[in-house]
C-alpha cells in the first residue's frame, strides 16, 4: 500500500508492464483536511463515530480549543483490527497517529507528531531514525519566505523516509505495508502555482520533487511485483487546486449579525460575548451558540433550527468576486451519524474549487490571500488497485479499509 501523493497519479502511465490496475477519481472527508480524512480511511467510519472532526477541536463547555491526536480515536483502525487475524502492518509517516502506541508490528506516526521520541513503535527502532536523520514533518514555515530550503528538505525528508522504509521492508516480517508521502502537500500549498506555470521561477523544482516521488512508488511497485500474490493501493487523503481567493468565516458572521466580541479589541473565541448566535472553526465548520452547550451560549432550543437555516441562506448565497463561493452547505447530521455526534459542528461548508475557507478569528476582512498557492479539494483525490474490479463506481475514502479487507481475504 502507498499513501498520499495529492494530486493527478502521474506514477500509474510509469508501471505498465507490473501494474495491470487503474486510478479512480475518490471523494473524501467534509471537511477535507488530513486530520479527518485518514482517520476515516484507517477506520473505515466518518467522524461521528471516531470522533476525529479537525486538527483542532473544542474542550467541551468551554471556548477552549485542543489538538485531538491518536488517543481520541474512537474507533480501531485497521492495523489493530488485523493483529487478531494474525497480520502485521508496517505503517510508515501515517498522519493522525501520534503519539504511536503498541500495534502488531512497527508504527511510524506521521504529523502532527511532537517528539520523535514518542513517534516510534516498537520503540528499539528509535535509534535507527535517529541515526538516519529522520524527521515527521519539514518545517513548514520555510515554505514562505525560504523557498530553496523548503525545497530541500523536501528531497531530504523523501529520502531518508524512503531509506528508513527499505530496511523496514526487508527485516520486518509483514502482511500490510503502508508508505505516506506527505511532501507533496506541503509543496502543494506553498507552491501550486509552479506546477503549470513554465515561466515560474520553482517550476522546474516542483516538477523533480513529483518526479522522486514517482521514482520512489515505482521502486515499491516493481518490488511488489516480485513478491507473489501481493495487491497494490495507492490514494491520497484529498485532492488540490489553485487557490482564487480565502474567505474568512467569522468576519463573514459578524458582518452579518452573527458573531460578535465581549469588546472590540478582543479577539479570537474566547472573547465571544453573549449576543453572538454563531461562529465558525477551521476550515469550514459553524456552531450555533447554543445555551447550556457553551458557557455564554443565548441560543435557545426552540431557535436552533431557524438559526440554523439562517446560516444556510447565508452562505448558499455567499458570493467572491461575483461568483458563488460555497458549492454546499451541510447540517451534520446529513454527513455524520453515531456516537460522537455531540462533538459535532452544526453545518459545514463545501467550498468552490479555488475557494479556501478559513475560521479567520483574527482577521477584520472577509477574503484575502496569503502565502498560500494551493487547496485541499474534497472531490479530486485519487484511488488506484491492482484489482481494478473491486473499485467502487464512485468510490469514496470510507470505502478503502473495506477494499483493503478483500484484497487481504478478510
Amino acid at each position: 500500500m502507498l499513501a498520499g501523493a495529492p494530486g493527478r497519479p502521474s506514477l500509474l502511465p510509469g508501471m505498465k508492464g507490473f501494474f495491470s490496475g487503474r486510478a479512480a477519481r475518490m471523494t473524501v472527508s467534509i471537511p477535507e483536511i488530513s486530520a479527518v480524512s485518514w482517520s476515516s480511511f484507517m477506520t473505515g467510519t466518518q467522524p461521528g463515530e471516531h470522533g476525529i472532526y479537525g486538527f483542532v477541536d473544542l474542550v467541551p463547555g468551554s471556548y477552549q480549543v485542543r489538538f485531538p491526536d491518536f488517543r481520541d480515536l474512537k474507533v480501531e483502525p485497521f492495523f489493530i483490527e488485523l493483529g487478531a487475524h494474525g497480520k502485521r502492518s508496517v505503517i510508515i509517516n501515517l498522519p493522525a497517529t501520534y503519539p504511536a502506541r503498541p500495534i502488531p508490528g512497527v508504527l511510524v506516526s506521521g504529523f502532527v507528531a511532537l517528539e520523535l521520541e514518542r513517534s516510534v513503535f516498537p520503540p528499539r527502532y528509535l535509534s535507527m531514525l535517529k541515526q538516519a536523520g529522520y524527521q515527521v514533518d519539514v518545517d513548514a514555515g520555510k515554505g514562505r519566505e525560504r523557498k530553496v530550503e523548503f525545497l530541500a528538505d523536501l528531497h531530504c525528508a523523501l529520502k531518508v523516509r524512503k531509506q528508513v522504509a527499505d530496511r523496514l521492508w526487508e527485516r520486518e516480517d509483514w502482511d500490510v505495508f503502508m508508505f505516506t508521502v506527505t511532501g507533496t502537500d506541503r509543496l502543494q500549498h506553498f507552491l501550486h502555482d509552479a506546477c503549470f506555470d513554465g515561466q515560474h521561477e520553482f517550476h522546474d523544482e516542483f516538477r523533480a520533487f513529483f518526479h522522486e516521488v514517482d521514482e520512489t512508488v515505482v521502486d515499491f511497485m516493481q518490488r511488489a511485483a516480485a513478491r507473489p500474490g501481493m495487491e497494490v493501493l495507492a490514494l491520497s487523503d484529498h485532492g488540490f487546486g489553485p487557490i482564487r481567493s480565502e474567505v474568512y468565516l467569522n468576519p463573514v458572521l459578524k458582518k452579518n449579525g452573527f458573531f460578535s466580541s465581549e469588546t472590540p479589541d478582543v479577539k479570537g473565541l474566547p472573547g465571544i460575548s453573549g449576543r453572538a448566535t454563531a461562529f465558525a472553526l477551521d476550515p469550514s465548520r459553524l456552531y450555533v451558540h447554543r445555551k447550556g452547550k457553551f458557557p455564554r451560549g443565548a441560543v435557545a432550543d426552540a431557535d436552533y433550527e431557524r438559526v440554523r437555516r439562517d446560516l444556510k441562506d447565508l452562505f448558499r448565497a455567499y458570493e467572491v468576486g461575483g461568483g458563488k463561493a460555497i458549492r454546499r452547505v451541510y447540517y451534520a447530521e446529513e454527513l455524520y451519524s453515531g456516537a460522537q455526534m455531540a462533538a459535532a459542528p452544526d453545518l459545514l461548508l463545501l467550498s468552490e474549487p479555488g475557494i479556501d475557507l478559513k475560521g479567520g478569528m483574527e482577521k477584520d476582512r472577509e477574503t484575502g490571500t496569503s502565502h498560500f498557492t494551493g487547496m485541499h479539494r474534497q472531490d479530486n483525490a485519487f484511488l488506484a488497485c491492482s484489482r481494478p474490479e473491486l473499485i467502487a463506481a464512485s468510490p469514496t475514502i470510507f470505502d478503502v479499509k473495506g477494499l483493503m479487507y478483500r484484497l487481504l481475504a478478510i
